[in-house]
């Protein structure tokens, strides 16, 4: 019975576990002591597992018989101590743990001590000595060899890490983990990896994907018994869904962890869902409501005796008392919070941030720039910690606010040329690592100023930025005789009419024989308060923020009689930010000399992807317009992803694709262009955008010719994030994407116009716009925005 209960154990089976060894428990009390005791402590540590610390506490507190082992005696210490660790009593956790340390023999049985030392450090908030202990712990278990103890190190140290914040370390952790639980069926392990590492892309910005992770680990720590567990991942389901704006959904995530929680009576947990409905009601509007929760939480955090259970609490107390308008008393605790959330970068900022939007609302201007500025700095401090695009794509979803209110401060305080230069430091941040700009040039840059108008003199072009708001948005209009603040409509009014208006393209819809078109109600709010510095036939770049990235600016429609597309007017280019705009890109080789790697027509499986019909026309018709030794076309079978990592991309001025693509919502970079199989392994065929970014390109233009090239997944700062933004990023000047699906009938002309127009000397903005109003000119279907929209030029650095 005995192994059959530690067989269940580390398969996860924690609910039959238990019942097991209850049944065990019982039926050997009046037989036999010695094993009773033994069947006890396998239920005091499933009980540990499950979060019933104080069922656990009371079984373990009891004495073992009479000449037990020191292996039973040890053992009995390591899971009191944590029992009473996490029961409030980290005094006798200590006493009790160091008995057991001067008990425990030499062997496998010190891992545990190792383990019970490095989890009551843990909750302690002693995550140094944490971490030794549980170093201390895998390196026993590597030694003997044994795979369980080693995946519950690895979850431990990943703990260790994301209470440190060291979100890429605790990645690593968890992954690991994970890895090792698959490997030896550990299905609770494998949960608890699942769930922390959702709690870890919560904690770098990327929302979406960290609640797919907790709802999976939720449903699986049901199925496993787990209620602690499940608390965990109901709590941080709730903090997503807060975050994406979903209050509805939090609420109900967080009633059930509370509900749960406090049947399993674990005061941290308790704590969790008590803080995440105190600011859930404080968001709505109802601080009545809240102080509930303010007041249960600071009792749950002053039963938990680690000092940083209270700070969250704290925060929550000061905004609180702001929303009852005692801004002295919220002014203190929020004092009080920043100088003791050194360790928590996150409650840190927050804290900052708050007081600048105190100091800013109550008519001091000098301190809310010196809060506003102190968040920042805190900000981009644990922004710079993180080395891996996967983390710093969604970071800023964590402190976007930071930048939008002190933008909004400055405007207010009539400083928009200050509040530009704010708002663009948080632009293209990620894009911007990608292309080693270097961050002592950028903080140069930043410290002096971007002069905005010799960017557009440079250029020769007007630049429109664009902030979307709430009841207010934004624009700054730069050209190189001036440079222009407009305060626009707000967004509640914008982006109904971008929906609509994409809505209408979409279904084919002639726009322009449309009196009442959304897209003249967006061009009369987007670019005719800028009319006036906008050259007719002249050149502009659009950066906007994530808002407007689903939206082509050159199917508005202008204002009057002769109402007709904006792109009749102007050549537009988006960018992702003044900063890139800012670097003067290096000359390229003539045309002549220019080289072209081509990619498309590929061989697809039945029945996963339709055939390209006319693909290989495509294929040759962009070919033609290249000399044999300057081209290198790759098709049928030999456009494989294996082919493009093998072609030396970085020497090659133009890159074109001609296949299908995907986009993938939740995890932008596994976003792909869908190739031929690839020689030795027939499940590869995909070139995904995290591949393309390990190799360095310096091509003029890269183009995609697929459908959802530009992705359809919008990040803070970003904009689309899917396989133009990774060519962006690997190094290409100049991408072509699609915003939807196109067509394979009308693209081929549309892309063999475009290289006739290169061909010529002209450079990709006024090659695309050419080909375009060359369909917009036609006299067929293809007129239509429908065909010759979806594709977007897209300008990197």
């Amino acid at each position: 019975m005995y192994i059959k209960i530690e067989k269940e154990f580390i398969a996860g089976n924690l609910q039959k576990a238990r019942e097991d060894a209850e049944e065990a428990y019982r039926g050997f009390a009046s037989k036999d002591q010695n094993w009773a005791s033994s069947f006890r402590l396998e239920l005091g540590k499933v009980l540990i597992w499950q979060g019933e610390n104080g069922n656990a506490l009371t079984l373990l507190q009891q004495p073992l018989p009479a000449h037990s082992s020191i292996e039973s005696q040890v053992r009995q210490k390591d899971l009191l101590s944590i029992a009473q660790a996490r029961s409030g009593h980290p005094d006798q956790a200590e006493q009790t743990l160091l008995d057991a340390e001067k008990q425990c023999p030499e062997g496998s049985l010190r891992i545990e001590t190792y383990t019970a030392r490095g989890t009551v450090d843990l909750l302690t908030g002693n995550f140094d000595d944490a971490e030794r202990a549980f170093q201390s712990a895998l390196a026993g278990a590597v030694r003997i060899g044994n795979l369980f103890f080693q995946t519950q190190a690895f979850i431990n140290l990943g703990v260790v890490s994301s209470h440190e914040e060291h979100y890429e370390d605790a990645l690593v952790r968890f992954g690991n983990a994970s890895d090792l639980a698959r490997s030896i069926g550990a299905r609770l392990l494998l949960e608890k990896a699942l769930g922390n590492i959702g709690w870890i892309y919560h904690k770098t910005g990327d929302f979406q994907r960290s609640l797919v992770n907790c709802k999976e680990a939720q449903k699986q720590a049901a199925e496993l018994g787990a209620p602690i567990d499940q608390v965990h991942w109901l709590d941080n389901a709730g903090l997503s869904e807060y975050a994406l704006g979903d209050f509805e959904a939090a609420r109900q995530f967080y009633e059930r962890s509370l509900t749960l929680a406090q049947s399993i009576q674990n005061q941290e947990l308790i704590l969790d869902a008590r803080v995440g409905l105190g600011f859930l009601l404080l968001r709505l509007g109802n601080p009545n409501a809240a102080e509930i929760y303010v007041r249960e939480a600071a009792r749950s955090a002053a039963l938990i005796k680690n000092h940083r259970a209270a700070l969250e609490p704290l925060l929550l107390n000061a905004l609180l008392l702001d929303a009852r308008g005692d801004r002295q008393g919220a002014m203190k605790r929020l004092l009080d919070l920043e100088g003791r959330a050194g360790e928590v970068p996150s409650l840190k900022w927050e804290a900052e941030s708050n007081l600048a939007r105190i100091y800013s609302e109550t008519g001091h201007p000098t301190d809310a720039d010196h809060w506003f500025q102190r968040s920042i700095s805190t900000f981009q401090h644990q922004r710079s910690s993180l080395t891996s695009v996967e983390s710093t794509l969604p970071f800023l979803e964590n402190g976007g606010d930071l930048y939008l209110n002190y933008m909004k401060h400055l405007i207010d305080e009539h400083r928009p040329e200050e509040a530009l230069n704010v708002i663009d430091e948080s632009r293209a941040e990620s894009l911007a690592d990608g292309l080693h700009l270097s961050r002592l040039e950028q903080k140069r840059r930043s410290s002096q100023g971007l002069n905005a108008r010799s960017i557009a003199t440079r250029l020769q072009s007007t630049i429109l930025v664009y902030s979307l708001r709430a009841k207010t948005s934004y624009l700054w209009v730069i050209s190189p005789q001036r440079q222009q603040f407009y305060r626009l409509a707000g967004s509640e009014t914008i982006l109904p009419l971008i929906q609509l208006h994409t809505k209408m393209i979409l279904a084919s819809k002639d726009l322009l024989s449309q009196p009442n078109a959304p897209g003249r109600r967006l061009y009369n709010e987007l670019v005719e308060p800028a009319q006036a510095l906008i050259k007719k036939g002249g050149k502009v770049f659009i950066v906007g923020d994530e808002a407007l990235s689903g939206l082509n600016f050159e199917t508005l429609q202008t204002l009057g009689e002769d109402s007709h597309y904006w792109i009749e007017d102007v050549t537009i280019t988006n960018a992702k930010s003044l900063q890139l705009l800012s670097v003067k890109q290096a000359e390229g080789p003539k045309y002549g000399d220019r080289r072209i790697l081509l990619m498309g027509d590929p061989v697809y499986r039945k029945k996963e992807y339709a055939e390209l019909p006319n693909a290989s026309s495509e294929v040759k018709d962009v070919a033609s317009h290249f000399s044999s030794d300057h081209r290198m076309v790759l098709t049928g079978a030999q456009a494989s992803p294996q082919a493009y990592q093998l072609s030396n991309a970085g020497q090659f001025s133009y890159i074109h694709f001609v296949a299908h693509g995907t986009a993938n919502m939740t995890v932008p970079l596994d976003s792909a262009v869908v190739l031929s199989s690839n020689r030795d392994d027939a499940t590869v065929y995909k070139l995904y955008a995290r591949d393309i970014l390990k190799q360095n390109l310096n091509a003029d233009l890269v183009t995609v010719s697929a459908c959802n090239g530009s992705g359809v997944r919008n990040y803070s700062g970003e904009g689309l994030v899917g396989l133009a933004w990774a060519f962006l990023r690997a190094g290409s000047h100049h991408v072509i994407g699609a915003m939807w699906e196109v067509s394979d009938v009308s693209t081929p002309l549309l892309m063999d116009h475009l290289y006739g127009e290169l061909a010529k000397g002209g450079r990709p903005d006024v090659a695309l716009r050419s080909a375009k109003l060359a369909m917009i000119h036609s006299d067929g279907v293809f007129r239509k925005p429908l065909y010759w929209a979806p594709f977007q030029l897209y300008s990197g650095a």
